[in-house]
């Protein structure tokens, strides 16, 4: 038996059984790489699946499809390929170098061995790896010192020019230190600001920011990592300077509220998006929806929020209720916590209806 097994699911678990027997097939030497490395090591509830693959990555991941009966979408121009079966994912690289054209650009990259593959990784803690063969943990790879890196608690680049070659690993650091409650290591820490200082943040393209961001306001903990973000000097959004974070972290509270009282479920990053781009003119947020690919029910939601925010806050201001929030669900529940949060509210009021 594997030791590490009792971490995946069951549906993972034979994701693997199938590529193990692809790699001794074709006599490739594949590998869990990046953020499951991490994940197993720290025991986490929830490990994502990341192979790398010393070789045809893409071929590799094609016949992983085929012979789950799952779908494959290939990413050529970057060597990777992400695998769909019953429910779960895989994500499939092949090992690979890469070349940054100018700061903020998208990378060119070419097959490369592993050892190159885990230089070009963002943290220490992401660029370890483990033989798909491996029987326990103890066969990890970790060239950079990841695993001591975890037991500090801390994230460190692997190199000084990692946030201006990539600078979305800026909000990928904050992200991953805010759900991990991990610190950024003191030099990485000073890069961060420099890069921030710098502007680098600004030279990516807005559907690459954006984006990232997405990612982090789906995290537990969103409005931590703006505050982080803050600390380290960041601006704000693009057109829509810093967010209230005072109205983030009412609305945290009243979420809370929300899921006590087993009231219908509700979208909280996308309260929690209400908020960041609570500033952005109407033609930027456009902008900003459409490169997220937002459909129309989301839409509508993001617009209807805004729209009521004028009309109710100076009654909530005043801490009335108005009767269109209390008079049950014409109101998306994710509109109206972000109206009570930016309005100043931190309690649920009891006439809401679920």
């Amino acid at each position: 038996m594997i030791s590490y097994q009792k971490f995946f699911r069951r549906n993972q678990l034979r994701i693997l059984f199938q590529a193990r027997k692809i790699a001794s097939v074709k006599g490739q030497r594949v590998y869990l790489v990046g953020g499951t490395v991490r994940d197993l090591l720290l025991s986490r509830p929830e490990v994502d699946l990341d192979l790398a693959v010393e070789g045809d990555g893409l071929l590799f991941a094609r016949e992983l499809a085929r012979q789950l009966g799952g779908r494959a979408v290939f990413h050529e121009r970057f060597l990777t390929a992400t695998v769909y079966w019953s429910g779960e994912r895989v994500d499939v690289v092949t090992t690979r170098r890469e070349y940054y054209p100018r700061p903020g650009a998208l990378p060119e990259v070419e097959a490369a061995t592993l050892e190159a593959d885990l230089a070009r990784r963002d943290f220490s803690v992401n660029a370890m790896a483990l033989p798909l063969m491996a029987r326990d943990l103890g066969e990890i790879l970790d060239p950079f010192g990841g695993r001591e890196d975890l037991a500090r608690q801390i994230l460190k680049v692997l190199h000084r020019d990692s946030f201006c070659d990539d600078p979305t690993r800026l909000l990928r650091g904050v992200r991953f230190a805010t759900r991990l409650k991990f610190n950024l290591e003191e030099e990485t820490c000073s890069l961060a600001r420099e890069a921030l200082a710098g502007g680098y943040l600004n030279l990516i393209e807005p559907e690459r920011f954006w984006q990232e961001f997405i990612l982090l306001l789906k995290e537990r903990r969103p409005v931590a990592a703006w505050e982080s973000l803050i600390d380290l000097g960041w601006r704000g959004l693009p057109g829509g300077g810093l967010p209230d974070v005072a109205a983030g972290r009412r609305a945290e509270k009243l979420l809370c509220q929300w899921k006590w009282r087993g009231q219908r479920p509700i979208d909280a990053s996308l309260v929690y998006f209400l908020i960041a781009t609570a500033k952005l003119r109407a033609t930027e947020l456009d902008e900003v929806l459409d490169s997220l690919n937002f459909g129309r029910k989301k839409r509508s939601k993001i617009y209807a929020a805004r729209d009521l925010l004028p009309e109710l806050a100076p009654c909530l201001a005043r801490g009335f209720l108005p009767e269109y929030m209390a008079a049950g669900p014409r109101m998306a529940p994710e509109a109206m916590i972000f109206i009570l949060a930016m309005a100043g509210w931190s309690r649920l009021p009891a006439r809401v209806s679920p």
